[in-house]
């Protein structure tokens, strides 16, 4: 199985985590009468970074370090925050640029997903290492470089 597979498979369970974690934290600082909106930011938000976090995959997979799988992790769940941060952050401000405290609000959406995000980001990470889908190819290729 192609390891394109796997980045497909990998990014689509990591959004739904991810999506329901910014739709919560959007609800709890817009309030539940902007359900629409944390809709609308969600959508967004998974439409884009699904694209985004595929191209995050493939890079990684093909950046050859000298680090450890527990060090690689990190190293992973590090650049993606803040990529990912970054564009909850710009989407917030697009979507909800007219209520007041906009700014204050998308920043802080933006740093509470951050943290907890990094964590999740760490288990998802952990997890899909445990998971051979799409590692078929790799390991053949290995053996007969």
């Amino acid at each position: 199985m192609d390891s394109r597979v796997r980045h497909i498979a990998k990014s689509i369970t990591w959004r739904v985590i991810a999506s329901a974690t910014t739709f919560t934290l959007t609800l709890i600082f817009f309030g539940k009468a902007e359900i629409a909106m944390a809709s609308w930011l969600t959508v967004a938000e998974t439409t884009i970074k699904i694209a985004i976090y595929y191209v995050h995959e493939r890079v990684w997979f093909k950046v050859s370090t000298k680090l450890n799988n527990k060090m690689r992790h990190i190293a992973k769940a590090i650049t993606w925050r803040v990529i990912a941060s970054a564009t909850t952050f710009v989407l917030a401000l697009l979507i909800f640029g007219g209520h007041d405290d906009a700014m204050e609000k998308a920043t802080y959406i933006a740093l509470i997903e951050s943290a907890l995000k990094l964590l999740f980001y760490y288990g998802h990470e952990e997890a899909w290492y445990r998971i051979n889908l799409g590692l078929d190819n790799r390991e053949k290729n290995k053996a007969t470089s």
